[in-house]
């Protein structure tokens, strides 16, 4: 089975001239957000890139020399605070410009996926469990089911173009990244707390789920699981609810995540 992922790397740039203590967001009326404490700072970042804005604007005022040392792992960690939000941010770039005692922080974010079409994803997810779950069901049921529908509805796209849980609904086609990305959302709409994992297997870059059941977790490759060429009607399990030990044949990952012991 040859799969790969062809995932760009986020690019960030910055360029430091004044920094300071007091950092204050622009929404998109242009009033000014105060925050003055890195945690804040990195929270807000957070919530914008959850709300997928394509830019975000900063005024900061005080010490240069902290800003211009904690900005690009501030910025780094608050991507990575949701995993769905990390994997459809295909770039960003941000600049640092002063004048006097203030600095002005401009992001510019580019998704894979709009705010739009998440909307549209959580509504088609709302539908679909609705109609493939039931009260009776345990969680590992629910796994199951979620999986296998994913499988069913989904065909591999060899032609590596189809990244997100949007393309994987509106097509039916997606490479793994958009297998996982639909995954995790359908899990964690279903009350089921999930990971995505990235890792890499003999065809190169992969990425797969992490999956909560109790206090264990579990691994879950429903792009594996998907036959290739596709065979409709066909859902392998060979992937789902795995070990570490058993993932470990053919998947690698070096990132810290939960042990599935």
């Amino acid at each position: 089975m040859s799969r790969m992922v062809v995932r760009l790397g986020l690019a960030a740039a910055v360029l430091t001239f004044g920094l300071g203590a007091e950092v204050r967001f622009m929404d998109a009326q242009g009033l000014a957000l105060s925050t003055s404490t890195p945690a804040a700072l990195e929270q807000e970042i957070a919530l914008q890139v959850q709300q997928q804005q394509p830019v975000i604007k900063l005024a900061y005022t005080g010490d240069r020399d902290e800003l211009s040392a904690t900005i690009a792992e501030l910025t780094r960690r608050a991507i990575e605070h949701d995993d769905y939000t990390r994997y459809v941010i295909d770039s960003y770039f941000y600049s640092v410009r002063a004048w006097g005692s203030t600095a002005t922080v401009t992001m510019n974010v580019s998704y894979r996926e709009s705010a739009e079409q998440t909307r549209y994803v959580d509504e088609q997810v709302r539908q679909t469990l609705a109609a493939i779950l039931t009260p009776e069901m345990n969680d590992r049921e629910k796994v199951k089911a979620i999986h296998d529908w994913i499988v069913l509805r989904l065909a591999y796209d060899e032609s590596l173009a189809r990244y997100t849980a949007y393309e994987a609904l509106t097509e039916r086609k997606a490479v793994c990244q958009g297998y996982a990305l639909l995954n995790q959302r359908m899990l964690t709409a279903a009350g089921i707390e999930s990971r995505i994992i990235e890792g890499q297997v003999d065809s190169g870059s992969h990425v797969w789920n992490l999956v909560k059941l109790g206090d264990s977790w579990h691994h879950v490759d429903a792009t594996w699981d998907d036959p290739l060429p596709d065979r409709p009607g066909s859902v392998g399990t060979k992937y789902l609810l795995k070990n570490d030990r058993q993932m470990r044949l053919d998947h690698r990952w070096e990132r810290t995540y939960p042990p599935a012991d």
